[in-house]
């Protein structure tokens, strides 16, 4: 499905980078190869349309680019690996007429990785990344940092270089929606949810997470003026779309009104390839409307 539930946001520092042409030859030269026999993952890129296709990797509307990569990961269940090592070193030992050690056990859990891995079942999953030419971003739909920058490193290693940095604010995002809780600040079209996580920001501990309440009631501000921070926050863009904002400018659990999602509902079912684009073309609009407004709002806070 193509509508982002994730947005980790990262900003470009070079022009160069936004070239299509550039980008379309980097994506081709490392699209998706299944796992080998001894591999226990996998990324490369595959056509946003589907698999299939081998011609189209990338979709521009307007200058906003969409890739779509996918990754096999090998399952390997835990008490099938340590059944198959436990039967190795009962075979090693009674050879040997002793204990193994510690070493000599890492070795042979090795062997059975090699010997399980080709019976391995695959896991499939496929993740989305546009990059936004006319803001110079690149965000992608995934729910770690640590993905996301694994995504990027193979974009990066094909393109040789890729500029850019995590978006970020000067001062703690904690502390900004702390004061845009506490003093029920307004900030059309954006309100505030009904969705939070407070967090003492010195002990690290004592987390209060509260759905469908109001979090500038008098409850929870008594929470605030004991010194807790907000740490999540569920913001609403009354455009038509809704998403809960975490301490490094993440944005989770994204999800777009009705109003958005029915937009094309006129394309029939059987135009895959026109309902992608045009469904794409509104997410991109509508999301990068919302990220450069609530950058703005946050920034007017501080």
């Amino acid at each position: 499905m193509l509508w982002f539930k994730n947005a980790i946001i990262y900003q470009l520092n070079n022009d160069n980078l936004l070239d299509k042409q550039t980008i379309e030859n980097a994506v081709k030269s490392a699209s998706f190869s299944p796992c080998g026999n001894l591999d226990s993952t996998k990324m490369g890129w595959v056509s946003p349309y589907s698999d299939n296709n081998q011609d189209d990797f990338i979709i521009d509307m307007q200058g906003h680019l969409l890739l779509r990569i996918k990754k096999e990961t090998k399952i390997l269940p835990a008490p099938v690996i340590k059944q198959a090592l436990n039967d190795k070193i009962d075979k090693q030992e009674r050879a040997l007429s002793r204990k193994l050690s510690k070493n000599e056990k890492a070795t042979l859990k090795d062997e059975v990785m090699i010997d399980l891995m080709p019976r391995a079942f695959s896991k499939y999953n496929y993740y989305w990344l546009w990059v936004d030419t006319q803001n110079k971003r690149i965000i992608v739909d995934c729910s770690s940092f640590k993905l996301a920058e694994d995504i990027l490193a193979i974009l990066r290693k094909e393109l040789g270089a890729l500029a850019l940095t995590p978006l970020s604010i000067e001062k703690p995002l904690e502390k900004i929606m702390t004061t845009w809780v506490k003093e029920k600040l307004s900030f059309p079209p954006f309100i505030l949810g009904d969705e939070a996580e407070l967090k003492d920001p010195l002990e690290g501990n004592g987390i209060i997470s509260c759905k469908n309440q109001d979090i500038t009631s008098d409850e929870m501000l008594v929470h605030l003026d004991l010194g807790k921070w907000v740490t999540k926050l569920k913001i609403i863009d009354e455009r038509g779309i809704n998403f809960i904002i975490h301490p490094d400018l993440t944005l989770k659990r994204i999800k777009f009104d009705s109003v958005i999602l029915d937009e094309n509902e006129d394309i029939g079912s059987d135009e895959f390839d026109k309902r992608l684009e045009a469904d794409f073309y509104i997410m991109a609009n509508t999301l990068s409307n919302s990220i450069n407004d609530l950058y703005i709002t946050i920034n007017k806070i501080i």
